[in-house]
């Protein structure tokens, strides 16, 4: 997952630009999503790490040749020192190449500065499970490098900052959003959300993170930057269990495993924009790299595919004969979803683009599947079974497992990060 970053730049050695333009370009024949952020850094701190965003946004780049390989931020007006910083995560990730373009009063260029590469950011597994602790896996080892606690109620998932530095754990007895700084394991702040916080999820942007409140049907945003929750909680429908994201539409979707039904919410307003009625209880959800569709597992063993744009069911997967359908996730490149199977022990294999199971890719596995979650390069997958307190890590090039990690009971999710795609 390479970082592109400038660093600090003081403006008066750039002929006092004013405005600057931001540009990512996908030279390679894989996509990717990339996130861009152009920063100010106040005179009293320049050299420092305390930065004001002028602009942020996540991008989903096709290949080199398509009319979505390129991507910009526009003009944004400059103060007296700025800086770049942009993060590439998907197959296409190290294809990237990102340009500054700085333009004097009168929109005419001054000068274009190329943002150099910095090492790609270390990935962790971060499991959650029926302990008082979060499991942290080192996904270039596979091995154990910390634990996380939550103490005293169980964590139930987490989620974590885009660029790694934060993770997000929903604690369930304590009615918490545990905020922990991944870089030195320290708890930074509880969060209150009430109602007993089923799920948590970053927006890709990095900008809010949702949390849904079981008890009292609704959903906390929190802003990442104050760790404060934004507003008054958005009303869902019964008992919201997971949230997925499509922000080329500014839109949420919330699983109302009560409902049944999914919640929509505007991201931009943060209010209800329909409700969509299903035929079975919802579980987990997934949407496309390019938000194009979501993906929601029911108890009744299907899968419903809903395009964001209409917010209309477009077909219903039937997985028989697998049964305990809970959790997918989809590869970063947007052609396959991963669905576990908890009651048959297995993983099944949809084609995103036929929205059709995938008979000869079943994967069996264990006792009790329960979560997945895919590496930004979609090289590997790290698969939790809920009854034997193992994750399992699968070669999804290869079809081969590469590793079995024991962890603390019951491990309920797994999580990587840094990660653009959710």
């Amino acid at each position: 997952m390479p970082i592109y970053d400038s660093g600090p730049t003081n403006n008066s050695q750039t002929g006092r630009a004013a405005f600057a333009e931001v540009s990512a370009a996908n030279a390679g024949r894989l996509p990717t999503n990339v996130s861009i952020q152009l920063y100010e850094l106040p005179p009293l701190a320049f050299g420092t790490q305390t930065n004001n965003p002028l602009f942020t946004s996540l991008f989903y780049l096709q290949p080199r040749g398509n009319p979505n390989d390129t991507v910009s931020s526009g003009l944004v007006a400059l103060g007296s020192a700025f800086g770049v910083r942009v993060i590439s995560s998907g197959p296409g990730e190290n294809d990237i190449a990102v340009h500054v373009t700085l333009y004097d009063a009168d929109n005419n260029i001054i000068r274009t500065l190329n943002v150099p590469t910095t090492t790609p950011t270390p990935l962790f597994a971060y499991v959650s499970t029926s302990s008082t602790r979060v499991t942290v896996i080192d996904t270039s080892t596979n091995q154990i490098v910390e634990s996380l606690t939550t103490d005293p109620s169980i964590a139930s998932v987490s989620t974590s900052t885009p660029d790694g530095t934060r993770l997000y754990v929903a604690v369930q007895g304590s009615n918490v959003i545990d905020v922990f700084d991944t870089t030195t394991s320290a708890l930074i702040t509880s969060i209150p959300t009430g109602g007993l916080p089923q799920s948590v999820l970053m927006r890709p942007d990095g900008l809010q993170v949702y949390a849904t409140n079981a008890m009292t049907n609704n959903v906390v945003v929190i802003d990442v930057d104050t760790n404060m929750p934004i507003g008054a909680p958005i009303p869902t429908g019964l008992n919201p269990f997971a949230v997925a994201f499509s922000l080329p539409v500014s839109k949420a979707y919330v699983t109302d495993f009560s409902g049944p039904s999914i919640t929509v919410i505007n991201t931009t307003t943060l209010s209800v924009i329909t409700t969509i009625p299903l035929v079975g209880s919802p579980f987990n959800i997934a949407a496309t790299p390019d938000g194009s569709k979501v993906f929601v597992c029911l108890n009744t063993n299907n899968v419903v595919v809903i395009d964001t744009a209409t917010d209309s069911i477009i077909t219903t997967i039937n997985m028989s004969p697998s049964t305990g359908i809970f959790d997918i996730a989809i590869t970063p490149d947007g052609t396959k979803a991963y669905v576990s199977a908890s009651t048959t022990n297995e993983i099944r294999v949809i084609n995103t683009i036929t929205n059709a199971v995938m008979n000869n890719a079943t994967i069996p596995l264990g006792n009790g599947p329960r979560s997945i979650a895919i590496t930004p390069d979609g090289t590997k997958a790290y698969i939790t079974t809920f009854s034997e307190n193992l994750v399992h890590v699968f070669d999804l090039k290869t079809n081969i497992f590469l590793a079995t990690i024991v962890v603390d009971a019951m491990p309920n999710d797994v999580s990587i990060a840094p990660n653009l795609l959710f």
